[in-house]
């Protein structure tokens, strides 16, 4: 049943999703812009690396028992829950002495466990109290996770720039976001759950593995993370390969994100209207792959112009994989069950992916052949992506 609020609680909890969302990706973002700074005080580039990989792995291991999290103890105080991991990741993370280099593992996985629960439960939370808004609401968290992710790039090196403690202190400050999002947040988590029979942890996802459909939006996220995170790893390095300067390829990098903000608002919401969300994605996946092969092929004056095409089908493709976990779904509870298994397997399966195209660039002739990998890829996310995105909803058993 939609959950009535006035308009007062309806504004605060839209401005609760919205700030949930911004905190799900700048810990992570924010640590490229401060790698060789991190580096020159001591860290192997092997670590600072882990600490970039971990968290995907903690999207999928942590992800598969979100739902069930989520549904036994409610989707708003087990989001709450997992700002205050996050914030309490962060703070480890920065922690120094002697065994810093544990407290930087121990940190990135809270981090990366606190983000999964977010990650899992936001779709279906979306499901429950905006029924009839759900592409709109999509959109704006969506959106808002973008945001994030280009203000974790943004802010990282003015902050350890101006506060105490250089980057271990601008790495922190993500930490005060969490806290100060979780007391935003924590009126949401009053309210008393609704009370259900305990459930086998992953029986929601096992009904829903012994579904087609289930699978298909499962690979659709999977093969879309790839072409997302293989390119967002490596696009600074391939335009500079291309011919431009350091900061023009992070100037260019910045405006993908700027217009990848603007596609993931419009695209989910106009999508959501439709019946099939299909033909969206197919779309959206022809601009991803034109602005990849653009990348290699189009002279250096045109590269740029590339770069936006694939602002636009990577950020409105990301948008439209959320809105499918939501869309998708009979319940709540369906919603939740999904984003588990979409996300342990979409980003369990993207995880190694930029590591594997670095690696093929350099062993195997550079970036042609590499982010030819990557556009190849992009051609398998239309397929899984137009059968994810056909009329259907997917129910658990225990939702009939």
């Amino acid at each position: 049943m939609p959950f009535r609020h006035s308009k007062f609680q309806q504004a605060a909890l839209i401005a609760g999703v919205v700030l949930v969302g911004m905190n799900l990706r700048p810990a992570i973002t924010a640590i490229s812009p401060l790698a060789e700074r991190i580096h020159a005080d001591g860290l192997s580039r092997e670590l600072i690396g882990s600490m970039t990989a971990i968290p995907l792995i903690l999207f999928g291991a942590v992800g598969l028992w979100a739902g069930w999290v989520g549904r036994r103890f409610g989707l708003a105080r087990t989001l709450g829950l997992g700002l205050a991991i996050l914030a309490i990741g962060c703070a480890v993370r920065s922690a120094g002495g002697e065994m810093a280099g544990l407290w930087r593992v121990a940190g990135t996985v809270l981090i990366g466990g606190g983000i999964a629960l977010g990650n899992v439960l936001l779709p279906g939370l979306v499901k429950s109290r905006f029924p009839n808004h759900i592409g709109l609401m999509t959109s704006l968290y969506a959106t808002a996770m973008n945001l994030g992710a280009a203000g974790g790039i943004a802010l990282a090196v003015p902050m350890a720039n101006a506060l105490n403690g250089g980057w271990k202190s601008s790495l922190a400050a993500w930490g005060a976001f969490a806290l100060v999002t979780l007391l935003i947040w924590s009126p949401q988590m009053l309210p008393q759950p609704m009370i259900r029979p305990p459930v086998h942890p992953l029986a929601g996802v096992g009904g829903l593995a012994r579904q087609a459909r289930a699978w298909q939006v499962a690979g659709f996220m999977g093969l879309q993370s790839t072409v997302f995170y293989s390119t967002v790893a490596w696009l600074p390095t391939v335009l500079q390969s291309r011919g431009m300067s350091e900061g023009g390829a992070a100037g260019w990098s910045t405006g993908m994100q700027v217009i990848g903000c603007v596609a993931s608002i419009i695209v989910p919401t106009l999508a959501g209207r439709s019946k099939s969300q299909s033909r969206w994605v197919v779309g959206c996946t022809f601009l991803t792959s034109a602005g990849l092969l653009g990348i290699l092929l189009l002279p250096l004056s045109a590269v740029g112009g590339a770069v936006m095409v694939l602002g636009i089908g990577l950020n409105a493709g990301f948008g439209l994989v959320l809105l499918l976990l939501a869309l998708r779904s009979k319940t709540p509870e369906t919603a939740a069950s999904l984003s588990s298994m979409s996300q342990c397997v979409g980003y369990l399966f993207s995880s190694p992916w930029p590591w594997l195209i670095g690696r093929v660039s350099t062993t195997q002739g550079g970036w042609p052949l590499a982010f030819g990998i990557v556009f190849g890829v992009s051609l398998l996310v239309a397929v899984a992506g137009y059968l994810a995105g056909r009329p259907g909803e997917l129910s658990l058993e225990s939702d009939r």
